[in-house]
């Protein structure tokens, strides 16, 4: 179990870190050497027969200087944080099901998803806590395992689409780029295969993106993973508008409504209001058919 959980944790906090920094928590290819280098921890204290365990992890600017010392990411970062108190931050905002956060993403949700196994091993909760502050502890329950589920459930499926706007920022490293819209809006975007030669002669021009929409639980876009980056044609105001999910996620049990004696089918069962005979019925079905 406790294998479980560290490996939980260790995969829980890698993906928290790469979202903020890339853009998505997880990626083709190997894992960057500084994603592994930041979001490593340690096990420093566990006795037998204890469920507590105690965890150290470096700052992020102790454990990647090379990156978190510029201050240049897209998502601001305290440096003077580690990776495991980024993924508290993620984990708090997943578990209180806030589905218009731009901190998770599905894959990231179905890590969180896991804890399941470890309280179907007979633990009623797992409590994370920064030392002894109360007011920083997160409760990881069935309550919040569920919350979990709904986000995974109503989050809108990935779908084609175009969007025209403004290349504002391009990172030549991982080819993370933002979109200014018309309306002062700003979208994220990841270009992975495209040719950064291409992106920098783009630069600060009109374009459209052609790739696939990422979104949130709530359904407001969290990405566009582009396959193409063109410069704007005359046609380009038709895509100026963010994309919206052609078809949203369901949460089935909000649908289910539940029936007594006088609702759902009781109420209309042996109330026929009519006095017609089942032979005149028949024949009325009949003549309709």
């Amino acid at each position: 179990m406790l294998g479980d959980l560290t490996a939980l944790l260790l995969d829980a906090t890698r993906g928290a870190l790469r979202l903020r920094v890339e853009g998505r928590s997880t990626a083709r290819g190997s894992l960057p050497s500084w994603l592994g280098a930041a979001a490593e921890f340690e096990v420093v204290g566990i006795e037998g027969g204890s469920t507590v365990l105690v965890i150290e992890a470096p700052t992020l600017l102790e454990a990647a200087p090379g990156l978190f010392g510029q201050q240049a990411l897209f998502e601001p970062i305290d440096a003077a944080d580690s990776a495991f108190g980024v993924m508290e931050q993620t984990l708090r905002a997943a578990v209180a099901g806030r589905s218009d956060s731009d901190l998770f993403d599905q894959p990231l949700l179905a890590t969180f998803r896991r804890f399941e196994r470890i309280l179907a091993a007979g633990f009623s909760s797992v409590e994370l806590t920064d030392g002894e502050i109360s007011a920083q502890r997160i409760v990881v329950d069935a309550n919040s395992v569920a919350a979990v589920d709904r986000l995974i459930r109503t989050t809108p499926e990935p779908q084609r689409a175009r969007v025209s706007g403004t290349l504002d920022t391009i990172r030549h490293s991982d080819r993370m780029f933002t979109l200014l819209m018309d309306d002062g809006k700003a979208v994220k975007g990841i270009a992975e295969g495209l040719a950064a030669e291409q992106l920098a002669g783009l630069f600060g021009q009109k374009v459209v993106v052609a790739g696939t929409a990422v979104f949130r639980p709530s359904g407001a876009l969290l990405r566009i993973e582009a396959d193409a980056i063109d410069s704007a044609g005359p046609e380009a105001a038709v895509w100026a508008r963010v994309p919206a999910p052609l078809f949203r996620g369901m949460d089935a049990a909000t649908m289910r409504q539940p029936q007594g004696l006088r609702s759902g089918v009781n109420a209309i069962i042996g109330r026929w209001p009519g006095e017609e005979s089942d032979e005149q019925v028949a024949a009325a079905l009949e003549a309709l058919s």
